[in-house]
């Protein structure tokens, strides 16, 4: 049994694969558990001003990309794409006004 006689270093380096083998082992189940958390819904349209509403966001983008034509320097979708930016941040300024 002369072929199994571990040294200080050997143990040394067991602990600290069990080390990486336990902290490999918990980073995957928190990466398995954020990535399956099926507890989490997007808030709808609907949704309070001051909290982030995906339907809000993906409204946005559609009203930008699809009902405001180019926005080349100059021309008037740029003009356009402003003002509703605009419209839409004092419509969240003044809601923030009324709650407080």
């Amino acid at each position: 049994m002369a072929f199994f006689r571990l040294i200080s270093g050997d143990v040394t380096g067991f602990k600290v694969l069990l080390a990486l083998a336990i902290m490999y082992g918990l980073i995957s189940y928190l990466v398995y558990s954020t990535i399956h958390m099926k507890f989490i819904t997007p808030l709808g349209i609907d949704a309070p001003l001051d909290r982030f509403s995906e339907a809000r966001a993906i409204e946005h983008v559609r009203v930008l990309s699809e009902d405001i034509g180019g926005r080349q320097e100059g021309s008037p979708g740029l003009r356009q794409a402003a003002q509703y930016i605009k419209a839409q941040l004092d419509e969240i300024k003044r809601a923030s006004w009324i709650e407080s």
